[in-house]
């Protein structure tokens, strides 16, 4: 019957042709990492015509750049050199590494302010809290790489996609 019904689970925005910009002249960031090893970001600037200037670099790790994570406060970037690097950017400055993975970070989702998720090609996904970021537990969830994972809403499911063709 497929007639163009949204499953209850997906929400919609309003009106999906607009997108939401910050109030008129305020910044937003717009965050991006590469293969040659940097996070770099650009503030953005919504009017009449929009405008984007250079905000940072930053040369964050010893291999490039394959995931990256943003809140409120923090932005992480994961990489091939299964480091989890933390940058605080209210006080711009860089905060530290996480180092509990043993394969290349493929995958980064925070859940508010007070939890990241990373996913790796060692099949662990970690669950931290950005409070003093602990490792507060590491589950073994494929038996291959975790390409993918998501956090529900409600902060009491979280959906992985492993290389070994399962979604737990």
């Amino acid at each position: 019957k497929g007639g163009g019904m949204t499953p209850p689970w997906i929400r919609r925005p309003k009106d999906p042709d607009r997108i939401k910009a910050p109030p008129q002249g305020r910044a937003m960031e717009l965050i991006g990492g590469c293969y040659e090893q940097i996070l770099f970001g650009f503030a953005v600037r919504p009017a009449e015509n929009w405008t984007v200037a250079p905000d940072f670099t930053q040369h964050a790790h010893t291999a490039s750049l394959s995931a990256v994570a943003v809140n409120d406060r923090y932005v992480v970037s994961g990489s091939r050199d299964e480091t989890i690097q933390i940058y605080d950017m209210k006080k711009r400055v860089e905060y530290g590494a996480l180092l509990q993975h043993n394969g290349t970070i493929s995958c980064l989702e925070f859940y508010g302010r007070t939890h990241l998720l990373s996913g790796a090609e060692d099949g662990l996904i970690c669950i931290w809290s950005t409070k003093n970021w602990e490792c507060l537990k590491s589950i073994k969830a494929h038996k291959g790489h975790v390409t993918s994972l998501s956090v529900h809403p409600s902060g009491k499911l979280a959906l992985s996609v492993g290389t070994d063709k399962t979604l737990r």
